[in-house]
């Protein structure tokens, strides 16, 4: 038996303002990209990484979101796969969020610059957002499946 685990921790500023939308059902989805500095001899090195959120993450996103904010988002990477018009086989990468938390003040926010909470003070404004957003792999995994 194998074990597999497929989470994401991201820390980065929105490059733009979430788009929002619906589904057919009514559920809200949004889209935006997070600049993530790569951890590098050359500190210009940044990913843009694109993030889907998804029902009260989404309403989150549309409302307290926008370009330039510093957030952290934690979920799992996703590859989608297709064929285009031409015939064409393309991929992309996106991470589906499953928990996001502002990684500034509001008066940082102000002034635009990187300073990160202690103490999670908007942590309740945020649905579904756990105390410790880095909570350890063993909590996820249900051990009584784990064989050797």
């Amino acid at each position: 038996m194998s074990i597999a685990y497929n989470k994401i921790i991201l820390i980065g500023r929105l490059t733009r303002d979430p788009e929002i939308r619906s589904t057919v059902s009514g559920s809200s989805v949004a889209n935006f990209s997070l600049a993530v500095d790569r951890q590098s001899k050359n500190n210009n090195d940044v990913d843009f990484i694109n993030i889907v959120a998804f029902g009260r993450q989404a309403d989150f996103a549309s409302n307290y979101l926008s370009k330039g904010k510093l957030i952290l988002v934690e979920g799992q990477l996703r590859i989608n796969k297709w064929t285009d018009r031409n015939d064409v086989k393309r991929e992309t990468a996106e991470v589906w969020a499953n928990r996001m938390a502002f990684m500034e003040t509001k008066k940082a926010q102000n002034q635009n610059i990187q300073q990160p909470t202690q103490n999670n003070q908007y942590n309740d404004e945020m649905p579904g957002f756990d105390e410790d957003p880095f909570e350890d792999i063993e909590n996820d995994l249900d051990t009584n499946t784990l064989t050797r």
